[in-house]
């Protein structure tokens, strides 16, 4: 190659390389710039010069470099700014960028490639160029020029008519229906930036994605990081890989990783980490209370499993609220703060004290919102229960037909479930799935409705089944001559009465804590749909119910017994029936022979 080739070359990559890997440093890119165009002005010189021994073949090669440089100020007057100051709508526009970025390559390619080859066949034949020589040199220079240029709305079509067949066990989640409901009353649009390269793998697996997610309030977009420096700047992203949720000023980041490997396990959880995100946006945080100081299950220091409720807590910061603790040292005795948006009571197995209970009845009078969860004890807190119109019967709820096998013994006919739910919005997602959502909860009491006057509206939402009974004496059995199957043995009731202040006061309750526990929270779909679907509606709020998309592997959990049956199976049985094989085999063998 020619030094005007050589120094042709390098001018473009000092050009390209200010472009689109050091955007973001002035000093740097405007010094490639500035030696990429003195390069391209040494080319033309260079080129110039064998003008009086070429003529024919150095005007062809400076009219293909001069398309070449036309292509620049293409690139130059059709960037975003100078579209955006056409006037042209939204669509309009993108679709002149569009047009102008295949436009860009396709007329370098044109006038670079064939101007190489030219080059290439004067380096060859320095002394004379025959004509048909140079014109085969033209000819395919421009056909590789254009071959390459079909690659660009080749695919273009490609993406925008892509099928895709996944029969793999691997995919990525669709958008859920509470992200949706979220998306629908968003009062601000929101602009989603998708920071990955044209190439990506990722890019592909989560473009159908935010195509489903796309709205009147939300506008989705992709860029490379790489060529928006500054804006990834100052959204504080290094890399591609990302997902930035922005509304105003405010920025939510998503990072998912753009190696499709590291991403899956990202892409699995996609619409919660979204739901996340927009929430974040959505709303300003507001604050839920969990009551200390009665024996309640709390995430830490729990006495037991069963009382750890870390999980719960996690769930709920991440429908953007603040967790704080409320007890008397934080004046529960006086008054419940007014910044409560929900108070969280979860199993308290001591009483409250009667300002305690005061404070949370002047909390509901003003239109306060209470999840309270009750838990078997001896001496149930029936002033508590009495606040929201409910009778609580303290008395282990079984069933000894349908349970959970938890531990081999009599005690697993405690873990029962119910797929039996009331037309409730409180419970709408767990009654539109009742055939697969099983609310399981373990050691359960039941509730009624209060005889006589009672403040309130009471809705039973959660019913028992039919074969459970209480188990009145202890013994784990169902005795017919004392206690009976079904009859009143309802866990869970909403209450809603009027308030003093601009909304009704809202109240759940369920006749069980262990719910709620982290072992079966993050296990049960039914579980996590009741506490979002419930507190959607206690706070009045119904951009935070509906179901989750998750494919995420859910943990196999085994039982000893189980595990038992695995070891020595594998270990014994496998080996055993193989041997036995054979012996089969040999001994036919050796009959025969013998014959």
């Amino acid at each position: 190659m020619s030094p005007s080739g050589i120094s042709f070359l390098i001018g473009y990559v000092c050009i390209f390389a200010a472009e689109r890997m050091f955007g973001g440093n002035d000093m740097v890119r405007y010094a490639l710039l500035g030696t990429g165009a003195l390069l391209n002005a040494a080319a033309l010189a260079l080129r110039a010069m064998t003008l009086g021994k070429h003529p024919a073949a150095t005007k062809a090669a400076l009219g293909f470099y001069a398309v070449s440089i036309f292509s620049l100020v293409v690139y130059a007057v059709g960037g975003k700014d100078m579209i955006e100051g056409l006037g042209l709508s939204t669509e309009s526009a993108g679709q002149v960028q569009t047009a102008v970025q295949a436009l860009v390559p396709l007329l370098w390619f044109i006038g670079a490639l064939p101007a190489l080859a030219i080059d290439r066949t004067l380096n060859a034949s320095p002394h004379s160029v025959h004509p048909r020589r140079l014109q085969t040199a033209i000819e395919g220079g421009l056909a590789l020029a254009f071959g390459l240029g079909m690659l660009f709305p080749m695919n273009w079509l490609a993406k925008e008519y892509n099928e895709r067949y996944d029969y793999g066990f691997y995919k990525t989640t669709a958008v859920g229906e509470s992200t949706r409901s979220i998306v629908d009353n968003l009062t601000e649009p929101i602009r989603v930036v998708l920071f990955f390269p044209a190439s990506s793998e990722v890019l592909r697996e989560v473009e159908p994605y935010f195509d489903g997610l796309e709205g009147p309030n939300v506008t989705v977009e992709v860029m490379d990081q790489s060529m928006e420096p500054e804006l990834a700047k100052d959204w504080k992203i290094k890399d591609n890989g990302n997902v930035a949720f922005v509304r105003g000023e405010a920025v939510e980041i998503v990072k998912l990783g753009d190696k499709l490997d590291a991403a899956k396990k990202e892409l699995r959880k996609l619409d919660s980490k979204v739901q996340t995100a927009l929430l974040k946006l959505a709303r300003d945080k507001r604050t839920a209370y969990f009551t200390v100081g009665h024996e309640e299950a709390y995430w830490k220091g729990a006495a037991t499993p069963e009382e750890n409720i870390e999980a719960l807590k996690t769930g709920i910061e991440g429908l953007n609220f603040k967790v704080k603790d409320l007890g008397v040292d934080d004046g529960l005795a006086q008054a419940v703060p007014d910044d409560a948006a929900v108070v969280f009571i979860t199993g308290p197995k001591q009483p409250f004290l009667p300002e305690e209970i005061k404070a949370i009845q002047d909390y509901r009078d003003r239109g306060g919102a209470v999840f309270l969860m009750l838990e078997p004890t001896e001496t149930p807190d029936t002033a508590l229960v009495a606040l929201f119109g409910l009778d609580y019967t303290a008395v282990p709820v079984l069933s000894d037909k349908n349970f959970l096998k938890v531990t081999g013994g009599l005690s697993d006919r405690a873990f029962i479930g119910t797929n039996k739910y009331s037309s409730h919005e409180s419970v709408t997602t767990l009654s539109k799935n009742s055939a697969q959502a099983v609310l399981i909860t373990p050691k359960t009491g039941a509730l009624k409705e209060a005889t006589g006057d009672h403040a309130g509206k009471v809705t039973v939402t959660v019913k028992g089944m039919p074969e459970w009974f209480a188990d009145t004496n202890g013994n784990y059995e169902f005795d017919k001559d004392t206690e009976t199957r079904g009859a009143g043995l309802d866990i869970a009731a909403v209450v809603a009465g009027p308030s003093s202040g601009d909304k009704e006061w809202r109240a759940a309750v369920i006749a069980d804590s262990t719910w709620a526990s982290n072992a079966l929270l993050a296990q049960v779909p039914a579980n996590q749909f009741f506490v979002k679907d419930t507190l959607s509606w206690l706070t009045q709020d119904p951009a935070l119910s509906g179901e989750v998309e998750n494919e995420e592997d859910v943990k196999i959990q085994h039982t000893k017994e189980g595990e038992s049956m695995w070891f020595y199976g594998t270990s014994a049985l496998v080996p055993a029936l193989v041997f036995l094989g054979g012996l089969v085999r040999v001994n036919s063998r050796r009959r025969k022979g013998n014959a």
